[in-house]
Parts: C-alpha cells; structure tokens; sequence
C-alpha cells in the first residue's frame, strides 16, 4: 500500500471529487481513478460510492480516512524530524492551558528563542485534557495543564502557581469586601465549564453548601478576554486568574473585591515524556533548559 494513494485517498474523501483532485494534483483523472482501484483491491473493499452529491465514503472509507488522517500526520512528523536533524535545528511544539499559553509563556518563550535562535517554537491553548492527549500522541513535545497528571510514562513537574480572583471594575458599585450572601445580589459573568478555574470555583462554592444557581449568572463565555471586557463594561463581576488580569489592575481598570472564605489558588504543572526514544537530544536540551527558567521567566 502506498503512502501517495493513502494522501491521494484522503484528498479525494475532503473534495468529495476525484476530478477536482486530479486537476490539483497534476493527475489525469483515469490515471487517479485506476490508483484508488488498486488501493480499494489492497483493501479488499469498496471505499467510494458515486452520487448526485459527488464521491461518497462507504463504511471501510471512512475507517480508511480515520487511519489515513494517522498515518499521514506521523509521515509529516516523521519528514519533519528528519529535517531538523539535517540542519540542526527544529519545531519545538508546546501545547497549553489557554490561560497559562495566552498570558504567562510567550516571555519564556522569547527566552527560549534567545538560548536556541535555530529552532521554531509553536505554542497552542486547548483543555488540559486535549494538553494530555497531545503529548501521549507526540503531537508536542511539553505541555502545561492545571493540576498534577499521572500517566504512566509522563514526568509532571508544577511550574508555577497562581490565585483566581473576583474582580470588578474600577468604579463599579460594590464593596472591596462583601459576604457570599452579599455576593448572591450581584451579576456575575462566568466562563464556561472547560476552563478549570470555572470547575474549582463550583467545587469551592459546593464545599461551602451554596450552589451555583443560588447565584446572578448572567451568562458563560468561551475565552478570558471576553469575560474582562464584560467587567469593565460594567455589566457584572467575574472570577479570574490573576495571571490574565494583572495588566487591568496595574491600568487600574479592575479591582479585587475579597469574598468571604473564597481562597482559589492552583497550580501549573509542565508535563513531557519521559526516556522518548523518539525525541532528539536537542528536543531533550530544550526541554531541559525551559524547565529550568520557567518559574523565573513568566510574564
């Protein structure tokens, strides 16, 4: 089986066309057509259906699709290696915690920069879970999540710590120190449940026998900034971590108001493989010397 009809394959299910395939591909379309009759007898199963709609995947295409989407992301790796091998040089893939990836690394990251000028550094925010998932697959090559992972084969170190605040802003009526009951009255704007300081602050209210319903939510958001600009707007009080609202304190644009017995604090943890056989030395140094300057080199 080929590796240039598996992509060729994987084309043509996105396209849904085999002509639009070819004309991309600099292929006549008859030559295309006897490739991926010859992939389906490897197969031993049909793996398009023609229709009104154009190509249609049969139930084996679309078990082929899900490993050919694999197989083709471990040939870009594995090219990709080979490359940074030839020149010394390299990708360097880290994915993160929004929070963490969007206010704390890009520092660390010029550092890095600075200490490795050859290298290229990707940084991605996702889930802390998704973080997980992606160094197991060696889709990156260090990862940041919040809490401590254990899974086999992982070394998870805390990098560095952080506290959630309520903030408001400046001018917006409330106390700097009010009551939980007090902080019932008042709106709230809220992120949603994949943001881990979302889920500690409902285990948090939990434990002290209130339930999030007890309170004015106006309504969730899906990323920090949007939650920041709804306070200083004015239009409620949020909880966040102190890391992605340092700058609109400083600007004194929020505030912290304290909520009786609300102490959220948690920490960052770097997680990367341990003993990869399939990581370089010079992925490995580098690795070594972020986990050295992280704590001192946030932003």
């Amino acid at each position: 089986m080929q590796l240039e009809h598996i992509i060729l394959f994987s084309k043509i299910a996105n396209e849904k066309s085999i002509s639009k395939v070819a004309a991309a591909s600099h292929i006549s379309q008859p030559a295309l057509s006897q490739q991926m009759q010859r992939l389906e007898e490897e197969v031993g199963l049909k793996l398009f259906e023609r229709s009104n709609r154009g190509i249609e995947l049969t139930d084996a295409g679309r078990v082929m699709q899900k490993y050919a989407h694999q197989l083709i992301r471990s040939y870009e790796s594995f090219r990709e290696e080979i490359d940074n091998l030839q020149h010394n040089s390299g990708t360097y893939r880290i994915a993160s915690t929004s929070v963490a990836g969007n206010y704390t690394l890009p520092c660390t990251l010029f550092k890095l920069k600075n200490k490795f000028p050859k290298f290229q550094f990707s940084l991605a925010s996702m889930p802390s879970k998704e973080v997980v998932r992606q160094i197991l697959d060696d889709r990156a090559d260090v990862g940041f999540v919040v809490g401590t992972v254990e899974e086999p084969g992982l070394v998870c170190k805390k990098a560095f710590s952080d506290v959630i605040h309520l903030v408001a802003a400046k001018d917006y009526h409330v106390k700097d120190h009010i009551s939980i009951e007090a902080l019932e009255k008042y709106p709230l704007i809220m992120l949603n449940e994949n943001f881990s300081s979302y889920r500690m602050l409902l285990d948090q209210i939990k434990n002290m026998g209130y339930n999030i319903d007890d309170f004015q939510v106006l309504y969730h958001l899906d990323s920090t900034e949007s939650v920041k600009a709804s306070v200083i707007g004015k239009y409620g009080m949020a909880f966040l971590p102190h890391m992605a609202v340092k700058k609109e304190l400083y600007l004194q644009q929020l505030k912290i108001v304290e909520a009786d017995d609300l102490h959220l604090v948690y920490d960052v943890s770097m997680v990367y493989k341990t003993k990869d056989p399939s990581s370089s030395n010079l992925i490995r140094n580098v690795t070594k010397y972020f986990e050295h300057i992280v704590n001192s080199s946030i932003c």
